[in-house]
Parts: C-alpha cells; structure tokens; sequence
C-alpha cells in the first residue's frame, strides 16, 4: 500500500511557486519602496499639492494633514529683489528672480511628496520634494539656481547636494557662470537682511 501511494502523488506545481515567490518578491520591493525614507533618516513621507510657492518655501494641502509650510531641506536659493523698509529696497542676487521662477512654474498646482526631517525654528516642515522621479532640492543645485546649505547635517541628503553642487560649478552651470558668485548667506549679511 506504501508503494501505490507514493506512485500516486503529484509532485509540486513549480509554476505555482514561481509566481507566489514572485509576488512575495514584489511585496517586499514595494514595502522597501515606501521605507526607504525612514531607513534614510525621514521622519514622514506625505503627499499633497502645492498652492503657494515663495523661493523655497512652500504651502503644500495635504489630504491627510491639511495646509502644511514646507522649506525646502538642505538648499540656499540666490536671494531675489525685495523692499526691505519704506523707499529702501534691494535688487537682489543675480538668478534670484530666475530661481524662485523656476521653482514656481515647476511645482504651482503639482502634487508632489515630501520626505521629511523635522521642523526649522518656524515650525515649518523640512523636506526633500519629488516630483514624481525628480527630487526638486537637488535638481536646483544641478541647475546652478542653488547653494547646498552649509549646515546641513542630514548625510543621505547632504551629499548627492554636495556632488551635484561640485558638478554645476565644474560645468558652469546657472549661477556658477559668474565670475564670483555671493551665497545667500554672505549677501544677507552684507545687507543687514533676515533670511526669507
């Protein structure tokens, strides 16, 4: 009776396992997608739409959290035109206006991600942008329209900022055109100026 059943059994369906391995393999690529951030040091990962953009602060209507202030993390934009008390005003750094252009036209009505780390003093969010595959921070520095911010702590940030940072300049890429260009914070300083 021992041999008959064995002569019986089936043996496994190897195309059941594949396709179940396969699953199993894409459940943990999608999981591992939506951690990464955390693994990365992000403290959140929310999704919303940006309704105001002033150079590289954001208000960002979340359907989860509602209006949220959102800086950009681990960038300084050239600091554009402003008045800065009755008559006095200031012309601002060459590829400010161009900056702060670009940054509206790019995300204005977008639905974008954040990957966050913290608050700055204001209470507004510090964050790393994506839209869709492109991660706004660090396009700007590659496009010559922003400084990595020099106090930036945030390692998995800081240094794709850094190398971008150093190909602009090598390249001569937006502000790196200039003979000498001014960070935002020496320029503020010079001009007894806050920061915006």
């Amino acid at each position: 009776m021992l041999i008959d059943d064995v002569s019986e059994s089936r043996p496994p369906d190897r195309g059941l396992r594949r396709r179940s391995a396969r699953r199993a393999v894409a459940a943990l690529v999608a999981v591992a997608a939506l951690l990464a951030p955390f693994a990365a040091g992000a403290d959140a990962r929310l999704w919303g739409t940006v309704r105001a953009v002033t150079g590289r602060n954001l208000l960002v209507v979340s359907p989860d959290r509602g209006d949220v202030e959102v800086r950009l993390l681990g960038v300084e934009l050239p600091e554009p035109p402003r008045v800065v008390s009755v008559g006095r005003a200031i012309e601002g750094q060459p590829f400010g206006p161009q900056a702060a252009t670009y940054v509206r036209d790019l995300l204005m009505e977008r639905q974008v991600q954040l990957d966050t780390y913290g608050k700055d003093r204001t209470g507004r969010l510090l964050s790393v942008v994506w839209l869709g595959e492109i991660n706004v921070n660090l396009t700007l520095v590659k496009e010559g329209l922003a400084w990595l911010d020099p106090g930036l702590t945030v390692p998995n940030v800081r240094i794709p900022l850094e190398l971008a940072e150093r190909q602009a300049r090598v390249g001569k890429y937006g502000l790196w055109a200039l003979p000498d260009p001014e960070p935002p914070w020496e320029y503020r300083k010079r001009h007894k100026l806050a920061p915006s």
